[in-house]
């Protein structure tokens, strides 16, 4: 959703001014309304010396800064309505002109989340518009963070919570009219959808429900329909994608771990009938006070390339937060293909926190899931070796410095997947980020 920066500002001044008057005028006595803003500001420095994919000879890397300015405006009525208005900005810096022109030039803002939250019954609530859904540890619904940009869907949410019980369902109905239909609002017909630079799907409907066990364990269930339309110039043409999924999660004084399964069939974009599945065990030991270790392995099914096949059996883990699974270099599923060869990833982690900062290491072991052919010759399925170092401080309590450093041991067979035969075997990227997040005031009213 786009606006433009004087509507954005003129809106953003009078919440603050309503939220300093009340400010002021509050008192001691029982009030029923309750407003706050927060505010985010997250520059970051990246070097790209084989991020995202390697480079091949004679590539030179890539260097650049950009930042995420991100207001939320939260309003709550008793325990009936709560309402979230959150404009942002993203941006890289030099690529606007330092004259600001007319209209966003160069410079826009959106709405990263605009919703209203409604108390249907003591138990029932229902929230609209557009929101983060972000369940379970992402590894199918996440909100994407680490993207300046985030991640939010326009949709339905119901949430029902009774004791033990947690149950959330989301439907979604989306339209691209700047696609098909010259961005006509009143286009009398057609229903066409495109998912250029717009949402991945036409149809969600998702249910969720998370069980506790005991004081130390939990379940979750997830079950999901994605419906995509195919352009073939026919309007009622739909592949739908059913993905059902289970969590365990433990967490105990010393001892962790989570187990969780998915299984995906439908058919998928290109309607192709889709049989495929992810497996994936973490478990994790508090060593002493400082020091955490902990392993783990994903396993997501993948196509066999160079044969033919009749179905697609590779997992696709739609909206899920890979920069936190699958190494910080997003050399799989985020954004960059690998040929849904599949893959397994094997890591090990250790933790180090003190004070105010902490230090964490990630080696990943990767391997294809399918067996890989070029021309009658079979490849080696190993996918490389990444190692990822992050580094984070808290300068005070709204002011955290973060960075990073990472390498990757590419192997020929993802040059290969990555059409870069000529890349060379260390790749590297590092990144350095201030988030400076204060909470400007808080008014009961």
């Amino acid at each position: 959703m786009k606006f433009n920066k004087k509507q954005i500002f003129c809106f953003a001044s009078a919440a603050l001014l309503l939220g300093t008057s009340q400010l002021n005028a509050q008192s001691n006595e029982t009030t029923e309304n309750e407003f706050q803003t927060s505010f985010q500001f997250r520059p970051r420095l990246e070097i790209r010396d084989g991020a995202f994919r390697p480079l091949a000879e004679g590539e030179k890397p890539a260097a650049l800064i950009s930042d995420r300015a991100r207001l939320k405006l939260d309003y709550k009525y008793k325990d009936i309505l709560e309402i979230r208005v959150a404009p942002q900005s993203v941006g890289v810096w030099g690529q606007a002109n330092m004259v600001q022109g007319a209209e966003n030039s160069g410079n826009r803002i959106a709405l990263f989340e605009t919703w209203a939250k409604l108390k249907l019954h003591d138990d029932w609530s229902m929230k609209l518009g557009r929101q983060v859904i972000s369940l379970d540890d992402e590894r199918f619904f996440g909100e994407l963070d680490w993207a300046q940009g985030g991640r939010a869907h326009d949709a339905i949410q119901f949430n029902y919570k009774k004791e033990k019980i947690d149950l959330k369902a989301f439907f979604a109905y989306n339209q691209n009219y700047a696609a098909m239909y010259g961005n006509n609002l009143s286009n009398p017909s057609g229903n066409l959808y495109s998912p250029v630079d717009a949402l991945p799907y036409k149809w969600m409907q998702t249910i969720w429900t998370g069980i506790p066990l005991n004081e130390k364990s939990k379940l979750s269930l997830l079950a999901t329909n994605l419906g995509m339309q195919y352009m073939d110039n026919k309007d009622t043409t739909f592949s739908f994608t059913q993905t059902i999924g289970a969590n365990y999660f433990y967490k105990g004084s010393d001892l962790s771990g989570s187990l969780s399964g998915y299984y995906q069939f439908g058919k998928d974009m290109n309607a192709v009938k889709t049989n495929a599945f992810l497996l994936a065990a973490q478990i994790g030991y508090q060593l002493n006070s400082n020091f955490n270790l902990s392993l783990g392995s994903d396993y997501l099914s993948g196509n066999k390339l160079g044969t033919a096949q009749d179905n697609n059996h590779a997992f696709n883990p739609f909206f899920h937060t890979g920069h936190k699974f699958y190494g910080s270099m997003d050399y799989f599923y985020s954004g960059n293909g690998h040929k849904n060869v599949g893959l397994s990833d094997n890591y090990l982690k250790l933790n180090y926190a003190r004070n105010n900062y902490s230090v964490n290491v990630a080696l990943h072991q990767f391997f294809a899931t399918a067996s890989i052919l070029e021309g009658n010759i079979e490849k080696n399925n190993n996918l490389g070796q990444e190692m990822d170092l992050t580094i984070h401080y808290k300068i005070n309590p709204v002011v955290n410095l973060v960075g990073g450093y990472s390498f990757f041991i590419n192997s020929g067979t993802l040059n290969y997947l990555k059409n870069v035969p000529t890349a060379n075997s260390y790749q590297q990227w590092a990144w350095l980020s201030l988030n400076i997040t204060p909470n400007f005031f808080k008014s009961k009213f």
